[in-house]
């Protein structure tokens, strides 16, 4: 696929055109720079919450190496390898949406090097650390593009797959998931892991400064929704998702990246399912039909 034959502005949501190494509008005349297989399709309107994820990518994510990199993920590329890989069999154009530094990405395409593969990212700097990610596992992803999940730069029903790892709830979920539907093919799939689903009484506290979303958001400026699983629920349907599936993600073997949240993962995942559901939080996964 030439992804340039299929890129509409974030703004005005025309299509672009490509030519001498640029992306021109062809409604609102913006221009876009292309470098190599990095795309900057940044909307005008971003928030703090998307320039302090940039800050937060240059101050206080630095890891020297790609291998430091990837062993700051090594929870969630376990819990890729033996929760993900036997239950979804990825093909086709796949986007990944809050890519970060792209271990999501750069593994799909490891293990499906046929399957034609975009990472992007509202940060620059995360997606500089998702090519060098990229390189040193020589997974080739095909495209890396700078852009707002509330404002996809691509043209409807392009994707198979659309695929995210903890992204969700750091945007306006209803924007996000409206956009991710738009860009899927009929019959495309959302997967995406590692989002939370809490009940709105625990989520007023996790939300404060006494509870770790609230101290991480007032730290770094980053937002950090919080919402319940029939919230969740209706922010896909409400998009047009049909045969929208939660599975609870509570096993303690995926949790030792903070000693709180492995305790408190050990205790849950002895407790009945249907009480977890109701009355705490919990961390999910999420697959939706197009």
């Amino acid at each position: 696929m030439n992804i340039l034959k299929h890129l509409i502005c974030p703004d005005c949501q025309r299509k672009l055109d490509f030519g001498n190494e640029k992306l021109v509008c062809s409604d609102c005349g913006r221009i876009f720079q292309t470098k190599g297989i990095l795309l900057n399709l940044l909307s005008k309107n971003l928030l703090p919450s998307d320039l302090a994820e940039e800050r937060a990518w240059t101050t206080v994510r630095p890891q020297p190496h790609p291998l430091l990199e990837l062993l700051h993920k090594k929870d969630l590329i376990l819990h890729f390898f033996e929760q993900m890989l036997p239950k979804f069999e990825f093909r086709g154009a796949i986007l990944e949406i809050g890519s970060g530094d792209c271990w999501f990405s750069s593994l799909i395409k490891l293990m499906f090097p046929e399957t034609f593969v975009v990472a992007s990212d509202v940060s620059h700097t995360a997606l500089f650390k998702g090519i060098q990610v990229d390189e040193f596992l020589k997974s080739e992803i095909d495209w890396f593009v700078v852009c707002k999940t509330e404002q996809l730069p691509f043209e409807e029903g392009l994707f198979d797959f659309v695929v995210g790892s903890s992204v969700l709830h750091h945007t306006c979920p209803q924007k996000t998931i409206s956009q991710i539907f738009r860009v899927l093919k009929e019959n495309g799939v959302y997967v995406g892991t590692w989002e939370l689903a809490i009940p709105r009484v625990l989520a007023v506290l996790w939300g404060s400064r006494f509870g770790l979303a609230g101290r991480a958001e007032e730290e770094l400026g980053i937002k950090e929704g919080n919402y319940s699983l029939n919230q969740w629920k209706s922010y896909f349907e409400e998009a047009g998702f049909r045969e929208i599936n939660f599975r609870l993600d509570r096993n303690p073997k995926y949790k030792h990246y903070h000693w709180f949240i492995y305790f408190y993962y050990k205790v849950i995942s002895r407790l009945p399912e249907s009480f977890v559901r109701r009355y705490l939080a919990c961390n999910i996964s999420i697959t939706a039909r197009h």
